[in-house]
């Protein structure tokens, strides 16, 4: 019973991953590098993918410009301590990317460590910079437990 689940969950990973496109893969693997960044408090890189026109809403409905969410984290008033990503899948359209997923974030708000399970939705918007694609919008929302 055990290695007939192991099997289902194993073709069902490796069917998922062949069903991405080449452009939706690179939008993941951004994604997952936005991850690290934020993590690993790599502020630069963030600065460099986000876009001028940035706005984050958090789970708590708050929305921030680029250069609030950017000093946010710069001041350790907010730090991702560890991001899991459950799941996650992309869609790409012309100039726009959209990834959803789900994930535990652990993080550091004011001091309290707090782990939320979050879904969220990043859009990217391709440019035609340095940096092809920039993320425009990032949205989270708590799920139930």
């Amino acid at each position: 019973m055990k290695k007939t689940i192991l099997l289902l969950t194993l073709l069902f990973t490796g069917l998922q991953s062949f069903s991405q496109t080449s452009p939706e893969k690179e939008i993941l693997q951004l994604s997952n590098a936005i991850f690290k960044w934020e993590v690993d408090n790599k502020i630069d890189s963030l600065e460099k993918v986000f876009h001028e026109k940035f706005v984050v809403v958090g789970s708590d409905g708050n929305s921030q410009l680029k250069n609030a969410y950017l000093n946010r984290l710069k001041s350790g008033a907010f730090v991702h301590d560890a991001i899991i990503v459950e799941e996650n899948s992309a869609i790409v359209s012309d100039n726009t990317a959209i990834v959803s997923g789900k994930g535990i974030f652990s993080v550091t708000a004011s001091g309290n460590k707090i782990k939320l399970h979050l879904s969220y939705m990043e859009v990217f918007t391709r440019t035609y910079s340095k940096n092809p694609w920039q993320v425009i919008a990032m949205k989270a929302n708590i799920l139930e437990k």
